[in-house]
């Protein structure tokens, strides 16, 4: 699809160009739908760099997360990391997962998954380094967006790896499905969005 056939579906879908999410009574974000790849659209929800947006997200998860169970917290660079270092903000340290090998790496482990935002197998690794202070610990999964749960079932898989437990899970968007648990882990987010897929003229 080019860019002109693309701009017409746009056009002609009914899809609005941009959707308003409340983080929470004091800031609305306006999101803009935008095509990632092989005529599917999605709204672009982007956390980097966004100090104001971490500030308020972070301030709103963290009365959630009251009533749950957690020594800590774990987080896939790099668009969460924001969000997950507002939140720990009173801790030592949080365990991030690093989408590429380090060569300071100790005795690192790896598991590789798939994301709807990223073409193509995507690789998450953390070393012993980091890794150790976290085993045998429960840890909230920060995340920006669960959608499909890719990156979700990448960070339990790597749980299995170090022998951490996920107890609850942290986003600030739910898109697509609206989820309250993933995999029988407690999900607890800000709000929902659609995931518009794939527009065609006729919609």
């Amino acid at each position: 699809m080019n860019l002109k056939e693309g701009m017409k579906n746009m056009q002609n879908s009914k899809w609005p160009s941009v959707w308003k999410v409340h983080i929470d009574d004091e800031l609305v974000i306006d999101l803009p739908l935008v095509e990632i790849g092989n005529g599917f659209y999605i709204y672009s929800f982007d956390m980097t760099g966004e100090t104001k947006w971490n500030r308020h997200a972070a301030k709103a998860l963290t009365k959630k997360l009251a009533d749950y169970e957690y020594d800590g917290f774990v987080t896939v660079q790099t668009k969460s990391s924001g969000l997950c270092q507002e939140l720990a903000r009173d801790m030592d340290s949080y365990l991030e997962l690093r989408k590429s090998r380090k060569s300071f790496m100790k005795d690192p482990k790896h598991v590789v998954y798939e994301s709807i935002t990223t073409q193509g197998k995507q690789e998450l690794w953390v070393g012993k380094e980091k890794y150790e202070r976290f085993q045998g610990k429960k840890l909230c999964f920060v995340d920006d967006v669960v959608s499909t749960g890719g990156t979700v079932d990448a960070a339990m898989s790597m749980a299995k790896e170090i022998g951490f437990e996920i107890s609850v899970i942290a986003c600030v968007l739910t898109e697509g499905e609206e989820r309250t648990h993933y995999k029988g882990i407690p999900l607890i987010s800000l709000g929902n969005i659609p995931l518009p897929g794939v527009i065609a003229d006729n919609e």
